[in-house]
């Protein structure tokens, strides 16, 4: 074997090595599908055109290349329409070189293999990493047997001459198969782990920030209970379920991950603004502005904080009180914007700059939690608008699930207008 065929040999592992790398890293799990597909079509093909362009010469006569590698990977990770795209990019590649029986074979292999590549694909997608390598393994042999029956049929050769002349060509194919998928699978899991490992460090930090939600309303809500025990029962009654519900809804642990739906969440509020009600009666009025999918599933206690700072530190440090507005719209482009302002006393820049950092002893918790559980979430900052003696809005973005916008499920134009 001379040091030409082992240094082509070589090159076509990098080209094939590199590209496949460069797509589990980029693209491989990623939300947007089309583009990763795309992607995999691409680089496979590259990865194909490379390993015909620059094969391995053994001999004057003979070359060895592994297109059949980036083929069989791809088909089996892409599906049928990169399964017919590579074997196109086989056919073209090798018609524009020749016209020759060499073409007539390649098509031939081709039309044996993919079919059978496509149906095995189900078992290996549903397999393990062992078991992969098993499947992929046997049809890299069929393929293989598949080019020596069409040779044998178009050159009119004895079955174990063709055997003999191709057995080099089958080795260096095993070997660069079993590389390249224990190789692929191998990055696959690193990605898939490390995105799990990064999945539940994101759970675990949401769920600690969600329980530091401290409901500093809690003590004046009870001392409010208390003072109504005497004069007004059936308020005080009332007032003790909305805090039980409250509580319940607030203090629901074992699911400090899950999601909960707009209604669930506008229910909270409603159960908040109801105990700050008894407290401050008149000087509180709060509007509700929705027009969305009320089984939307949004993050819990995102609004609640939010309506809880406007009332205790934008309202009610003024004698006058004031009002707080709700709102959930529903914009172009898929998404639902949530706003809640207040024309109560509104702060400074440096105030602004204040109540987003993790300050809890000053009582600012409420919304440096939500803004970063929201950061980690989405990816984004909300954002927050406001002025002194005008008041203060908060404003952010949550995307609606792909099944909702198509104007399926419940809509709320005025439910919590009141």
């Amino acid at each position: 074997m001379s040091l030409n065929f082992a240094k082509d040999f070589m090159l076509q592992l990098a080209a094939i090595t590199t590209l496949i790398f460069a797509y589990q890293v980029f693209f491989a799990g990623r939300p947007r599908l089309d583009r990763g597909k795309i992607a995999l079509n691409v680089l496979f093909g590259l990865s194909t055109l490379l390993c015909m362009t620059f094969p391995a010469v053994f001999a004057s006569d003979y070359r060895v290349d592994i297109r059949i590698v980036p083929l069989l990977l791809g088909t089996l990770y892409g599906g049928p329409l990169t399964g017919i795209f590579l074997s196109a990019v086989i056919i073209l590649y090798r018609w524009y070189i020749d016209v020759d029986m060499g073409l007539l074979t390649t098509v031939l292999s081709l039309l044996l293999s993919l079919p059978v590549f496509l149906y095995c694909r189900k078992y290996f997608i549903a397999a393990r990493k062992n078991k992969r390598v098993g499947i992929a393994f046997l049809l890299l042999l069929y393929y293989s047997l598949a080019g020596i029956v069409s040779v044998a049929l178009v050159r009119g050769l004895a079955f174990v001459d063709v055997v003999r002349i191709h057995e080099i060509h089958i080795v260096f194919n095993v070997a660069a198969l079993l590389f390249f998928i224990n190789l692929n699978e191998t990055i696959k899991e690193m990605i898939q782990n490390n995105q799990r490992l990064e999945s539940e460090a994101k759970d675990a930090e949401i769920a600690f920030l969600r329980s530091q939600i401290n409901p500093h309303f809690l003590y004046n809500a009870l001392n409010s209970i208390a003072a109504l025990c005497i004069d007004e029962p059936r308020k005080a009654q009332n007032l003790t379920l909305n805090l039980a519900q409250y509580l319940r809804s607030s203090f629901h642990f074992k699911r400090l991950n899950a999601m909960t739906t707009l209604e669930h969440e506008l229910e909270l509020v409603r159960a908040y603004v109801n105990i700050e009600k008894a407290r401050f009666g008149d000087r509180l009025e709060v509007e509700y502005d929705v027009d969305a999918d009320l089984d939307m599933e949004i993050p819990p206690l995102m609004l609640q904080p939010l309506v809880e700072n406007a009332i205790r530190h934008g309202l009610m440090s003024n004698l006058q009180g004031g009002t707080v507005n709700i709102s959930a719209k529903r914009l172009a482009n898929a998404v639902i914007r949530f706003t809640v302002a207040d024309n109560g006393c509104g702060m400074s820049e440096t105030k602004r700059n204040e109540v987003l950092q993790p300050d809890a002893g000053k009582g600012g918790i409420g919304l440096w939690n939500m803004s970063k559980r929201y950061r980690i979430l989405y990816g984004r900052s909300i954002g927050l608008v406001s002025a002194e003696g005008v008041g203060t809005k908060v404003v952010f973005d949550i995307p609606m699930q792909p099944e909702k916008t198509k104007g399926a499920g419940r809509h709320a134009a005025g439910d919590y207008r009141r």
